[in-house]
C-alpha cells in the first residue's frame, strides 16, 4: 500500500489505475503546500453563490452525520466549535488558481477526464463516514494529520445508513488504517471503501476524475448533431423492402439505421464533439474563472519570443486534444475548439506536457506563431511573466 515514489506512467496505468490503492510519503513539496488555498479563503468561498459547498458535522462518537449545502453566511461560522465538523467546497482550483499547482504533480494521469479539486477543512473528530465513490480520486494532506481508513478490495455491499443526503455504509468495511501528515497523498480507485478521521485540523485537497454515463454523452452528442444541420439527416426509408411490410422492422433495416448512427460516430465530427464536451467545466460560472488577455497580433507574439518571453497553460485552464482522420489535432478549452495542423504536432506536445512554449521548443515558423496568436486570444494560454 505504502510506495517509497510514485509508480511510472506505465506501472500506475498496469498495476494501479482502477485496481488498487497507494499512498506515496512527501509526494508534495512543503512549499506548494504552502500556497494552497487555506481555512479562512475556503470558508470565503463556501459564502458565493455559484460555489458548492457542503458543512458536515457528526458527533463526538464519529457517528449521526448531519450535512448543510451552502452557501452560507458569516453567522454560520460563529458557533460551530472546535470538533467534528467538516467544510467541503468543490472546483476551488477555478477560483484559487495557486491551488491548481498541485495539479502539475499529477500530469501521467488523464487530465482530460479531471472534474475538479475539493477541498474540505475539518476540525478535530471531523469526519464523513465509511463511504465508496464512483470516481478515481488522489487525496492530498495538505495542513494537519488524518487517519484514513483503506478498504483492501472492492466493496460489494452498498447498503447505506438511513441519511438523505449522504451514503454512509451502513456495515462499515474492514481495512487497515494509515496516517497522513502534510504532502502525502493516497490514490483511492473507484468502489474502495475509505474513512478520514480528522486528528488535528487538517485540509484534504482532493483531485477527482469521474466519467460521465454513456447516456449523459449521447445526449449530448445528439444536441451536437442537431445543432449542425448537415450531420442531421432524417432516416427516409430508402432501402426498405417487402420484410418491412406492415408493423415488421426487418433485420437489413435495423441494420441500415444503425449504421446511419454508427457512421456519425466514426466520423472527425464525433473527435471535435468529444475535444469539447471534455473541456467544458462542469461548473456555471466560466466568466469568472477565464483568464482574459488583451488580444495580440502575430507580429507582437513573434516579438515577445524573440525577446526571450514564453507562454504556459495555466494549471486551472483544462484543455482536450483529440486527433483527427488526417491527422490534425482539436484542441479545445471551456469547449471552444482549435484545429491545429499535423505540422504544429510541437505546439501540442508542449501544450499536452504542460511545457512553457518558447523558441526553443516550438520554432519561429509563421504557421506556428499563427497558432501560438491564436490559442493566446482564446485564452488558452497566457504570458509565463503575468
Amino acid at each position: 500500500m505504502i510506495l517509497d515514489t510514485f509508480p511510472t506512467a506505465e506501472e500506475f496505468y498496469k498495476t494501479y489505475w482502477g485496481k488498487k490503492p497507494f499512498i506515496v510519503r512527501g509526494y508534495i513539496p512543503q512549499d506548494v503546500i504552502e500556497n494552497l488555498v487555506d481555512g479562512d479563503t475556503l470558508a470565503g468561498l463556501s459564502l458565493e453563490d455559484s460555489i458548492k459547498s457542503r458543512f458536515i458535522t457528526n458527533n463526538k462518537d464519529g457517528v449521526g452525520w448531519q450535512c448543510e449545502h451552502g452557501p452560507f453566511d458569516n453567522d454560520h461560522f460563529d458557533d460551530i466549535g472546535d470538533e467534528n465538523w467538516s467544510l467541503l467546497v468543490q472546483n476551488v482550483e477555478q477560483y484559487h488558481t495557486d491551488t491548481a499547482q498541485l495539479l502539475s504533480y499529477f500530469q501521467m494521469s488523464p487530465r482530460w477526464l479531471m472534474d475538479d479539486v475539493m477541498v474540505s477543512f475539518s476540525a478535530p473528530g471531523g469526519s464523513v463516514g465509511p463511504h465508496t465513490d464512483s470516481y478515481h480520486t488522489f487525496l492530498v494532506q495538505g495542513i494537519g494529520k488524518r487517519a484514513w481508513k483503506i478498504s483492501n478490495e472492492l466493496i460489494t455491499d452498498d447498503r447505506y445508513a438511513d441519511n438523505p443526503d449522504m451514503k454512509i455504509l451502513e456495515h462499515g468495511f474492514d481495512g487497515e488504517t494509515f496516517e497522513v501528515t502534510a504532502g502525502d497523498i493516497i490514490y483511492m480507485p473507484p468502489f474502495f471503501g475509505h474513512e478520514g478521521k480528522t486528528l488535528e485540523a487538517a485540509m484534504t485537497f482532493s483531485v477527482g476524475f469521474l466519467g460521465p454515463k454513456l447516456s449523459e454523452m449521447l445526449g449530448d452528442y445528439a444536441q451536437y448533431i442537431e445543432e449542425n444541420e448537415n450531420l442531421n439527416k432524417r432516416y427516409m426509408g430508402a432501402s426498405l423492402e417487402k420484410n418491412d411490410a406492415g408493423f415488421s422492422i426487418s433485420a437489413t433495416t435495423q441494420d441500415s439505421i444503425k449504421n446511419d448512427i454508427l457512421a456519425t460516430i466514426q466520423s472527425d465530427d464525433f473527435s471535435i464533439w468529444m475535444a469539447g464536451y471534455f473541456s467544458t467545466p462542469t461548473h456555471d460560472e466560466i466568466e469568472e474563472i477565464q483568464i482574459s488577455n488583451d488580444e495580440l497580433s502575430c507580429e507582437e507574439v513573434s516579438s515577445l519570443l524573440q525577446d526571450g518571453e514564453t507562454f504556459i497553460r495555466p494549471e486551472h485552464i483544462k484543455i482536450t486534444i483529440t486527433k483527427s482522420s488526417k491527422g490534425d489535432y482539436y484542441l479545445s478549452a471551456y469547449g471552444e475548439i482549435i484545429l491545429v495542423p499535423e505540422a504544429q504536432k510541437r505546439l501540442i506536445d508542449a501544450l499536452n506536457q504542460g511545457a512553457e512554449i518558447s523558441l526553443e521548443n516550438v520554432g519561429k515558423e509563421d504557421d506556428m506563431i499563427k497558432f501560438i496568436t491564436a490559442i493566446y486570444n482564446k485564452n488558452f494560454i497566457c504570458l509565463t511573466s503575468d
